[in-house]
């Protein structure tokens, strides 16, 4: 004996796949030549001379269409930033670079005569506040040296 509610059951998958079945917007074309020769297309058989094609066309949403157009905008927009900032990172990376190899150029000349005076000057000094020379002694002298030396090793590669 079926009961009210199991045919309701029977009947209720049947009507989900019904209603979950994709709708078919797509629209058939339609040709036919007049009597000039051209040839038109249209949705609708608006000629009697008019033909199915087999070929269909979906319509156009316009406001799926205008929110894609500004996604892709906003896409693009993205997408120009990060080359610009990307581009602005890479020059800055390498104006700083070019800093450090003026400061290091710099350093290794100032490091490179500093050694040239400590080895070839008979006696090294150093001016006091009041304009008196302190001459450096032996040990000293040999600590600047390496010193000069250190640091060209330091910044001259």
């Amino acid at each position: 004996m079926r009961t009210r509610s199991s045919s309701f059951f029977v009947l209720l998958p049947a009507l989900l796949m019904t209603l979950s079945a994709p709708v078919h917007a797509d629209k058939e074309v339609y040709r036919w030549v007049d009597d000039q020769g051209v040839v038109h297309f249209s949705d609708r058989p608006i000629d009697p001379r008019a033909r199915p094609t087999g070929m269909y066309f979906q319509s156009t949403d316009p406001g799926e269409v205008q929110q894609r157009l500004m996604r892709e905008e906003y896409e693009q927009g993205e997408q120009e930033f990060a080359d610009t900032q990307q581009a602005e990172s890479a020059a800055e990376e390498a104006t700083r670079k070019a800093e450090e190899a003026r400061t290091r150029d710099l350093q290794c000349n100032a490091a490179r005569e500093r050694f040239n005076v400590y080895t070839t000057a008979p006696r090294l000094y150093e001016t006091l506040p009041g304009g008196e020379r302190r001459y450096l002694t032996e040990d000293e002298l040999t600590a600047a040296r390496e010193q000069a030396q250190a640091d060209i090793e330091k910044w001259c590669d």
